[in-house]
């Protein structure tokens, strides 16, 4: 037996990294311009990006969440913890980018603000709950809505923001759309990682109610997302809402590998279908 796992394929390498999670980011930003007939924003597109990666691989790294994810997502783990230390670098350089975008458009600070104060109590156990300190992660449901908003925050209300029309009914429209989209997202993954949730000790809505029922939800959502995107003429909600129907209906949790891709790249699909 080789004493060295074998090397990661390249797509395994986009998928580990975070970098298709993190391209769905900015596809949602360009999703956001395209909606609000706003300028496509190099600086926000970025922005979403690096501060993506730098979050979700903070996320993976924080040792509470590995015994999860050994169970739903054993290899990847395992290359993580190889590369431990790159990683940690990469997600400070990607903070560091971040503050440094950020310093470029200032109007988009407050939804940023907001996001990051989000992240950084996801996980942290600080809320006390049935006699122990629970994350937000880690309350009855809240997984869904939680991360959602976070990511309508930096991909909608961020560059909302920055050209002044966070206020507008067609950015909370859009941001409607946005969050039941990404919430649907979220349950797919969800409906992988449900033996990891219980490990963990978070009560996603598959462990609450059942896969069946969580599907359903997810059905409704991506029907409320393709009603809104009717209201605000936009084919990419539209699109979006039919491929993220279609992911909740084909997925298999056997079959995870060969889906992975298709999942995570939902927001850079979106953003595809908003340059059309």
């Amino acid at each position: 037996m080789s004493p060295h796992p074998p090397a990661p394929s390249p797509l395994q390498l986009l998928l580990w990294s975070n970098l298709l999670m993190a391209g769905s980011a900015a596809g949602w930003v360009i999703v956001t311009a395209r909606t609000l007939l706003l300028p496509l924003d190099p600086i926000l597109i970025g922005l979403a990006f690096v501060l993506a990666v730098a979050f979700y691989t903070r996320d993976r790294l924080g040792p509470k969440e590995r015994a999860a994810d050994w169970q739903s997502m054993p290899q990847r783990t395992a290359w993580m913890e190889r590369h431990e230390k790159t990683l940690q670098r990469i997600v400070q350089f990607g903070f560091a980018l971040g503050v440094a975008l950020l310093v470029l458009r200032p109007a988009a600070l407050p939804p940023i603000v907001a996001g990051v104060g989000f992240a950084l109590s996801y996980t942290v156990r600080w809320l006390p709950w049935r006699g122990q300190r629970v994350g937000w992660k880690h309350l009855p449901v809240m997984k869904m809505p939680f991360v959602a908003i976070l990511w309508t925050l930096l991909t909608v209300f961020a560059p909302a923001a920055a050209s002044g029309v966070a206020s507008q009914r067609e950015t909370w429209l859009l941001a409607a759309a946005v969050c039941a989209l990404i919430m649907v997202q979220i349950l797919v993954n969800d409906l992988r990682d449900t033996e990891g949730d219980r490990v963990s000790g978070t009560v996603s809505l598959p462990v609450l109610i059942g896969p069946t029922r969580a599907k359903g939800v997810g059905y409704a959502l991506a029907g409320v997302a393709a009603l809104i995107g009717l209201t605000v003429a936009s084919l990419a909600l539209m699109g979006t809402a039919l491929y993220s129907a279609f992911l909740l209906w084909g997925y298999r949790r056997e079959a995870d590998a060969r889906w992975r891709p298709w999942i995570e790249i939902q927001g850079i699909v979106a953003g595809l279908l908003a340059l059309v």
